[in-house]
């Protein structure tokens, strides 16, 4: 998931937070890999002008949170309390259908290979990004 301002999933992650809504999806336990904007930027740059780049490398960030550490960062940056109780994975499913499951099950991966090349990120930590990303909005 990469995180931008101007839309993708945290703007619909932060959109019910901004209006006292929010609440973790599903058991908000499932970890959810995430980038910032510019670190991915950043990565693809490196890749392009880096000829020891070779094979896959994960475009996440080296910060893992779940779905619920992520939402309450979201509030807490937004400056807006979280009380709701979480949304019921049976009604992810009703509303997205199949997409629910990339929703609830998360992924945690790593970006070992990556920072074992000398890259480093910008914004490593969700707090730093969100606040950065949130300043610019």
């Amino acid at each position: 998931m990469v995180l931008w301002p101007e839309g993708g999933a945290l703007k619909k992650i932060a959109m019910p937070v901004k209006f006292f809504i929010g609440s973790p999806l599903g058991s908000g336990q499932q970890y959810m890999p995430w980038i910032h904007l510019d670190d991915i930027c950043a990565m693809y740059l490196k890749a392009v002008e880096d000829d020891q780049m070779v094979g896959a490398y994960n475009a996440i960030a080296p910060e893992h949170i779940t779905n619920s550490s992520l939402t309450k960062m979201i509030a807490h940056v937004l400056q807006r309390p979280l009380f709701l109780p979480n949304v019921p994975g049976s009604l992810l499913k009703i509303l997205l259908g199949e997409m629910a499951v990339v929703v609830l099950e998360g992924s945690r991966a790593s970006c070992k290979k990556i920072k074992d090349t000398g890259f480093e990120f910008k914004f490593p930590t969700v707090k730093a990004a969100l606040k950065d990303l949130f300043q610019s909005t």
